[in-house]
């Protein structure tokens, strides 16, 4: 008996198993080199005004050759807010004996603001397009949710060696650090900013510090 389809030949099953093609240096070069202009150009021109053909211009590439690395302008957005993060906040070493001491780790991250006045800006460029484009929202929750998640299983597996106090909400703990960071921004964008950094590095250091206290309550 045949079918529509009996012609169709089945992919051998060493072909089904075989993994997936790593992609070349060159297509990772030019990746990277996507996510890096596509940073500075939404950070400078403003995410909702620069298009896929914008920053293909720029970059010398057709629109079809930025599609073929990213789905759209919103994972393009995603990525770059994703590498700012790891370069500009996930790179801050830990103490000497690799304990993630959270009082100097808060510390010296606010100390820093300043360099990551692009992260916060991309930030909030994605997160007004996210009110009314579900994809930027969606896409852009995704990529929240993956790095605040990281930071709350670390400090939960180091909550008591910290000597954070058991009643603390870890979660919370780190979604309030977090909202002064990207409320930071949100300041920024009126022309308001912190004294200096010492004054800043030093309202996180106490925050950290409350952190090992007993509830008020």
């Amino acid at each position: 008996m045949t079918t529509k389809h009996a012609n169709i030949r089945k992919r051998p099953a060493a072909e089904q198993n075989r993994p997936p093609v790593r992609p070349s240096a060159k297509a990772v070069a030019t990746r990277a080199a996507l996510i890096e202009l596509a940073a500075e150009m939404f950070a400078t021109n403003g995410y909702l005004q620069t298009s896929i053909r914008d920053i293909a211009r720029e970059a010398s590439l057709t629109t079809g050759a930025i599609y073929g690395h990213f789905r759209n302008k919103a994972e393009l957005l995603a990525e770059a807010i994703s590498s700012r993060t790891e370069t500009d906040l996930e790179s801050i070493p830990e103490t000497s004996d690799h304990q993630p001491q959270h009082v100097d780790v808060l510390k010296r991250a606010a100390f820093r603001f300043a360099e990551r006045r692009q992260l916060r800006s991309l930030i909030l460029q994605g997160a007004a397009a996210a009110i009314t484009d579900n994809e930027t929202r969606d896409r852009l929750r995704d990529e929240q949710l993956s790095h605040l998640q990281d930071w709350v299983d670390r400090y939960e597996a180091n909550q008591e060696q910290l000597g954070i106090d058991p009643s603390v909400d870890i979660r919370d703990a780190v979604l309030f650090t977090w909202a002064a960071e990207v409320g930071l921004g949100v300041l920024e964008a009126l022309g308001i900013e912190p004294r200096s950094k010492k004054s800043w590095a030093d309202m996180a250091a106490r925050f950290g510090q409350s952190l090992t206290l007993p509830p008020l309550d």
